[in-house]
């Protein structure tokens, strides 16, 4: 029952939020608890864990005439995506407290909801509720960008939603395909990967799969929502995007391509690799060209997706490992870079580079906190960051030198899109004509609680290897050198 809970509390959070607005500031602070009970309910599911991969393992017959279930289970790379989801939400009130003015019970109901679906989607092991959950967080992920987004926000919403809708449509065809593949009717992902299927089959169900797995990763050329989603969103729809949206296609690549199709992932893993390759670069390039500054965060998102994508593919140990870290570290480096800017645009109303600067002269936390960030952008050494992509280029050396050798230009063409941003924001002389206002307590806390993670798990990653490593090992798919 703890794990149902884990989905309960935010989406019942939500409708408390949404039902006591108008008071003071309820909501705010009904959200927020909502969410802190949610890590001290995780906490405890992991101090009362037994011995073995699982920390929590549930199933409950809901619809058994159809082979419906409520199967759900929680590891470690489950349990450290849910207390990322669970912090980020309370940084996503924190970021918004100024900026949200205007049907805040709403705004607050909508990103626990985002919240409670995405772990339902962490946690689901049954492949229709796992669709379920997945269909369920585009619609609070859309109305925050459309009700409070900036410009064309109806536009970029709905590019958002049609995108992700559509793609669901594959993973769904997939599902019903391999239920009624079994001997008898059954959505359990457990069951269905004790099927033995030829390799073709397998290619053609993870096609299904993955198209909806890709466009939520927003891998070149399944990315064309992304880029406008994440610049026209209120700045707690970004931070929610970078965070946790985007890792549940990592993830749902992740968890079930080798689980369910070990063999057709093999089959189409060089193709895999060369995708990802390919969206590095691409988002990267793109990225140098940017002026606006949360444009250009989007689009190395899209090169930092495509480097976990070439990692799931590779299928070797520090491949695999890599990938798993570096879905963790975005989510702490890319949520920070867009508190930070949307910080900054409350301030001077622009995000333009070329009429910002000299942040180190006239707001030196601002400064701090971009350069650890930008470092964090670019993979520098002592970076969660690093850790992950370093782990994934050795483990591509092992499988392809050539795509090893593609893997290691996007981190030459990182260190030009995170300087050029640095530059841009902290040095220089100050272009505005009115001061700007340093980093406030509610968005200094946020971003020094992302930065301490960014740097721990870059100084010591074993801490989180360690808890990795089951589910990193359940990924392998390819004989290890």
């Amino acid at each position: 029952m703890a794990l149902i809970a884990l989905i309960l509390l935010p989406a019942i959070g939500g409708f408390v939020a949404f039902f006591i607005a108008g008071r003071g500031e309820r909501e705010r602070w009904v959200t927020i608890a909502t969410f802190a009970l949610m890590l001290v309910l995780l906490m405890a599911i992991v101090a009362g864990a037994p011995e073995g991969r699982w920390y929590a393992k549930v199933s409950y017959p809901w619809v058994p005439s159809f082979g419906i279930s409520l199967d759900f289970a929680m590891d470690g790379l489950s349990a450290a995506l849910i207390a990322i989801s669970a912090g980020l939400g309370i940084i996503s009130v924190m970021a918004s407290w100024s900026e949200i003015r205007t049907q805040s019970g709403l705004f607050h109901a909508c990103l626990c909801w985002t919240v409670a679906a995405t772990i339902g989607v962490f946690l689901s092991f049954d492949l229709l509720i796992f669709a379920f959950f997945w269909e369920a967080m585009l619609v609070p992920a859309f109305t925050l960008i459309a009700v409070w987004g900036h410009g064309d926000r109806e536009g970029a919403a709905l590019k958002f939603l049609i995108f992700n809708a559509v793609a669901g449509f594959g993973l769904l065809a997939a599902a019903f395909a391999l239920a009624s593949m079994a001997d008898h009717m059954t959505f359990s992902a457990f069951e269905l990967a004790e099927m033995k299927l030829s390799t073709s089959v397998q290619v053609w169900m993870l096609l299904g799969f993955s198209l909806a797995f890709l466009v939520k990763l927003s891998v070149p050329p399944f990315h064309a929502w992304l880029p406008e989603a994440h610049t026209l969103a209120p700045t707690a729809g970004s931070i929610l995007l970078a965070g946790i949206l985007l890792k549940t296609g990592a993830y749902g690549l992740f968890r079930f391509a080798p689980m369910l199709f070990p063999q057709g992932l093999e089959a189409v893993a060089p193709y895999g690799i060369a995708l990802g390759a390919a969206g590095a670069l691409y988002g990267g390039l793109v990225a140098c060209g940017q002026n606006d500054a949360k444009r250009l965060v989007a689009y190395t998102s899209i090169a930092h997706m495509s480097i976990v994508l070439m990692g799931i593919a590779a299928g070797v140990h520090y491949a695999v490992a890599g990938a798993a870290v570096e879905m963790i570290a975005h989510s702490f480096s890319a949520s920070a870079l867009f508190l930070l800017i949307g910080a900054l645009y409350e301030r001077t109303h622009t995000r333009d580079l070329r009429q910002l600067g000299g942040l180190q002269q006239i707001a030196p936390r601002f400064a701090a906190a971009f350069a650890l960030f930008c470092s964090a952008l670019l993979a520098l050494p002592g970076t969660a960051n690093f850790v992950g992509e370093a782990l994934v280029v050795v483990g591509i050396f092992q499988v392809n030198w050539v795509f090893a050798l593609l893997a290691l230009s996007t981190l030459v063409v990182s260190v030009i899109y995170a300087t050029r941003l640095l530059k841009g924001l902290v040095f220089g002389q100050p272009r505005l004509g009115a001061p700007v206002a340093d980093l406030t307590w509610r968005e200094y806390g946020p971003v020094l609680a992302m930065g301490l993670a960014t740097l721990v798990i870059g100084l010591y990653p074993q801490s989180l290897l360690a808890l990795l490593e089951p589910a990193i090992k359940a990924a392998l798919v390819l004989p290890q050198p």
